[in-house]
Parts: structure tokens; C-alpha cells; sequence
């Protein structure tokens, strides 16, 4: 009864006790956990493990170069840590991972074959043989794709004969498992036979001491261990009924020492209530202290979030100038290249329109202005021209002095580069004749211009490695210099090979063949307007 009572206020002690220490332990996470996960050491294994999921998971997304990488990462740490196992299978991932790429398909079959080798070789000691057998069919495959037939009968062998171990391997662990419960129940019947045997012999020797006694008793001594046991039986009797009354006396007793201890109970009760309400005001300031210390890291933390949002946003603003800068200096195709690559290649373009420009008496009228005159105003005029090219889709290529260069049908193909590059020079001349009449009443100075347009092969890209520029090379680059040199103010002058392909767009004058120096003569017309 006792007990009965006593076990639960222990038992409602101990539940108190852990819900509050658990409750201790949650808060002490919330405090702590921001600021000692930063001294935590990753474990390295985990490290690799993650590597080679994210290698597997790539590769289902036919992203072949990043599970590549992937697994290369995992080949390094598990080097690192010395786990054969682990470099094993990191580098047939990344094996898998080269013979699935479609670019440079020898040169990834061949780093894939020294791969898997290295794999198999430290295979050699381990029981994996799933991993084992993956490999060998992929150098097999390889062989077959170079047609390395020795090779791949060897692979091939290899694999029959490791496949052979691991059924033999599998035969002897069943016939090892069934002889271990052979000999199990073997030992089990062995040693009921040898309990059965000791009491058989046992009852054997009882049954002949019993047999030897009854034979050597007359009927005289029968009758006397007969009273013998009736007298004994009384005596039992006798010490039954004492043992009995020493039960009641200590029933009785039980019954005292019951009564004592349910008082003592009731006192326990009481100091346990008290302990209680002392332990839940200490728990509560310690609840309270953590609050404060946990409200104070919230703040500290918000805080330094701030800065951190702050300090990322420059850091993201900055970046988009960077990046603004790169595309304002080079098309966005090359800019991209280069920074995957880090180089850019030339591209040859087969069609391609170029534009030239040139101010008329630019150096008659660069004397009477000053420098800081002469270059805003070129840069009035330049602007212009951006926009005007960017409107029709131009690439701008470059401005030497006073000369303006640009190019259509780069980097992007389209087949109406021709026309776009023309309306370009149209709007240009338009406007510096609108500027000319507004200046001449104003009597400031006005720019006059020459415009050659040529439409050719042409190759294009990037060279040097410092302060990059996007230029463009080729005879066609040379015609349309020539033809604006041959040009006059106001118009735009454009070469046969152009003008075969705008003339059902445009209104064109034929001018005739003109000389041009180091280039004999060439056929040329003026574009007057849109047909």
C-alpha cells in the first residue's frame, strides 16, 4: 500500500524535473545555437557524401559538367581522409559523369578509362562487388567503343568470374547459417539427453534404496516407522498452528509500521509541494534572464542583418554597374563568354554590314574651338549616334577622332542588317542637317558628314588581355573606309554588293565605278531616300 501511494508523487517529481530541464536545455539552443554553429567543424566524411548526392542528382539532370565537378570535389576530401571506398566510387562518378558529355568525346574517354582503372584497382580489396561490376562494364563499353577487343574479352571475363565469387560467396554464408543452427539444436538435444539420463539414473538409484529398505523391514518394523510418521505429522501440525500466530503478530505489526509511513507521507507531501513552488520561482527567473539575454541577441542580431542587407545591396549595386560597364564596351554574347571562360573567341560572319562615318573640315573647325569645346561637342553628336544605332539594332564597334564605326549583323544574325545599317546612315545625315540649320542661325559651329556603308565577309572579336575591346577585321572593313573617303556631305554612299541587296527598299542614285586607291575601281550609289 505504501508503495502504491509513494510512486506516483516520485514519479510526478521526476516528469517535472525533465520537462524542465528539457525546457532549459530548448532556451539554451535559442541563445547559443547562432553563435556556436560558426566554431562547429563539418564532418568530412558527411562532406564527400553530400558531393557524391549532389553528382548523383546532376547527373539524372543531364547537367553532366557539374556532377563532374561535383565528384571531383569528393575525390580531393576523401584523398584528404584516406577512404579507399569513398575515392573508389567519386571517381567512377565522375567517370559516368566525362563518358555522358557530348563535347570532346575522346579526350572524357580517356580521362573516364584512367578513372575507372584507379577505381577498380582500389576495388581490388573491398566487397563491394556492385561497384565492382559497374566499373568493369564501363571500361568494357570503352574497349568496345576503341575497339580493343582484348580488353574487352578481359573486362568481360572478369566480370563472369566476379560474378561467379559473389553466387559462391552467397552459397557459403547459407550453408554457414543452416550449419550454425545445426549445430545449435545438435548442442540443445545433447543436453536434454544428458538431463534425462542423470534422472533416470537418479530415480533408478532412488527406486533400488527403496526396493534394498522394503526388503530388510518385518512387519513389526513396519508398524513402527508407521507411528513414527503419525507422530511427526502431529509435530507438523504443531509447528503450523505456531507459524501461524507468528503471521498474525506480524500482520499486525505490518499494519503499525503502515500507519506510521502514511503520515510520514503525508510530511513528504508537504516538503515535496514546497520544493516545488520553490523550484517553479527559481525556474522562472532563470526563464526570465534567458528571455532577456535571447531578446538582446534578437537584437543584436537584427542589427547586424541590417548591415549585412546594407553592405549586400551596394555590393549587388556595384555589380550591376560592373556588369552595365562590360555591355556597354563589349556585345552581351562576348561579354558572357568571357566571363565563363575568361577569353573570347574570334567569330568569322560571312554577311556582314559596315558603317563609316567622317565629319567634313573637322580640323578647319577644331581650331577655333578649345579642347573642352571640341570634346563636348563630339560627344553631343556621338550620343546621338548611339542611340540612333541602338534603335536600328547596330553594334558599335569604335570612334577614332572624329571617325564613327559600326557594324549590323553581329553578333546576332539577322538577314535585314543591310537596310537597318542605311536607315541608321538616313536618320544621321537627317539630323546633323536639321543641327547644321539651327547652329548657322545660332552662328555656332555644325558637323557635316560623309557616310560609307559595305556589306561582306568579315571576322570579329576580342583580342589582348588587358583593357578589352570588340573590333572587327577584313577587306570589307577597308571597302567601307574607301567609300566614305569617296562620299559626299549629307548622303550615303554605298557599294554594288549592298546596294543588289537594298535596292527593292531604297531610292539609290548609281554614281558609276569610281577609282579608290589600292582598290582600282568600284561601283557605287547614293541612297537618297526610301522607296
Amino acid at each position: 500500500m505504501p508503495q502504491n501511494r509513494k510512486t506516483p508523487i516520485v514519479l510526478r517529481f521526476r516528469q517535472l524535473f525533465d520537462e524542465s530541464t528539457r525546457l532549459l536545455l530548448f532556451l539554451s539552443f535559442i541563445l547559443f545555437y547562432p553563435f556556436q554553429s560558426f566554431g562547429q567543424d563539418t564532418n568530412l566524411t558527411s562532406q564527400i557524401k553530400i558531393l557524391l548526392e549532389n553528382s548523383t542528382y546532376f547527373y539524372q539532370e543531364n547537367d553532366f559538367d557539374k556532377a563532374a565537378k561535383q565528384a571531383q570535389e569528393a575525390i580531393v576530401l576523401a584523398e584528404q581522409s584516406q577512404q579507399k571506398m569513398l575515392v573508389a566510387t567519386a571517381t567512377y562518378k565522375k567517370a559516368q559523369a566525362l563518358l555522358a558529355m557530348k563535347k570532346r568525346k575522346r579526350a572524357h574517354r580517356k580521362e573516364a578509362k584512367e578513372l575507372l582503372k584507379k577505381s577498380l584497382f582500389l576495388l581490388a580489396t573491398t566487397n563491394n562487388m556492385e561497384l565492382r561490376l559497374a566499373v568493369l562494364d564501363q571500361l568494357e563499353w570503352i574497349a568496345n567503343q576503341e575497339n580493343d577487343v582484348a580488353s574487352a574479352t578481359l573486362y568481360a571475363k572478369q566480370k563472369q568470374e566476379l560474378k561467379k565469387l559473389a553466387e559462391t560467396k552467397e552459397i557459403a554464408e547459407e550453408l554457414e547459417e543452416r550449419t550454425e543452427e545445426l549445430s545449435e539444436k545438435t548442442e540443445e538435444l545433447e543436453e536434454k539427453t544428458e538431463n534425462l539420463s542423470v534422472r533416470v539414473e537418479t530415480l533408478n538409484d532412488q527406486k533400488k534404496a527403496l526396493t534394498e529398505q522394503v526388503a530388510t523391514l518385518n512387519e513389526e518394523q513396519l508398524q513402527a516407522q508407521l507411528v513414527i510418521a503419525l507422530q511427526k505429522n502431529e509435530v507438523d501440525s504443531f509447528k503450523f498452528e505456531r507459524q501461524l500466530d507468528s503471521l498474525i503478530l506480524a500482520q499486525n505489526d505490518f499494519i503499525v509500521k503502515e500507519q506510521a509511513s502514511q503520515l510520514k507521507l503525508s510530511q513528504n507531501e508537504l516538503q515535496l509541494q514546497q520544493a516545488q513552488r520553490n523550484f517553479f520561482l527559481a525556474l522562472a527567473g532563470i526563464v526570465a534572464i534567458i528571455a532577456i539575454g535571447v531578446f538582446l541577441r534578437y537584437t543584436q542580431s537584427k542589427k547586424l542583418n541590417a548591415v549585412l542587407k546594407a553592405k549586400n545591396e551596394i555590393i549587388e549595386q556595384e555589380r550591376k554597374k560592373s556588369e552595365q560597364l562590360l555591355l556597354n564596351i563589349l556585345p552581351v554574347v562576348v561579354a558572357n563568354e568571357l566571363k565563363i571562360h575568361g577569353v573570347a573567341k574570334a567569330r568569322k560572319y560571312n554577311h556582314a554590314t559596315v558603317f563609316f562615318s567622317d565629319f567634313i573640315n573637322f580640323s578647319h573647325i577644331a581650331k577655333s574651338l578649345s579642347p573642352e569645346e571640341l570634346v563636348n561637342l563630339l560627344d553631343h553628336y556621338f550620343k546621338i549616334f548611339d542611340k540612333i544605332i541602338e534603335k536600328y539594332g547596330l553594334e558599335k564597334i569604335k570612334t577614332i577622332g572624329d571617325a564613327y564605326m559600326c557594324v549590323g549583323g553581329l553578333p546576332d544574325r539577322h538577314p535585314t542588317h543591310p537596310q537597318s545599317v542605311i536607315q541608321a546612315g538616313l536618320e544621321i545625315q537627317a539630323l546633323l542637317a536639321k543641327q547644321k540649320k539651327t547652329n548657322e542661325q545660332a552662328g555656332k559651329p555644325y558637323f557635316e558628314a560623309r557616310i560609307g556603308i559595305h556589306t561582306g565577309p568579315l571576322v570579329a572579336g576580342v583580342v589582348g588581355s588587358k583593357k578589352f575591346a570588340f573590333d572587327v577585321w577584313g577587306d570589307t572593313v577597308n571597302v567601307a573606309a574607301r567609300l566614305e573617303a569617296k562620299g559626299a556631305s549629307g548622303k550615303v554612299n554605298i557599294s554594288a554588293s549592298t546596294y543588289k541587296i537594298v535596292k527593292d527598299d531604297f531610292k539609290c542614285t548609281a554614281r558609276g565605278s569610281i577609282p579608290v586607291k589600292n582598290r582600282g575601281e568600284i561601283e557605287m550609289y547614293f541612297v537618297e531616300a526610301f522607296d
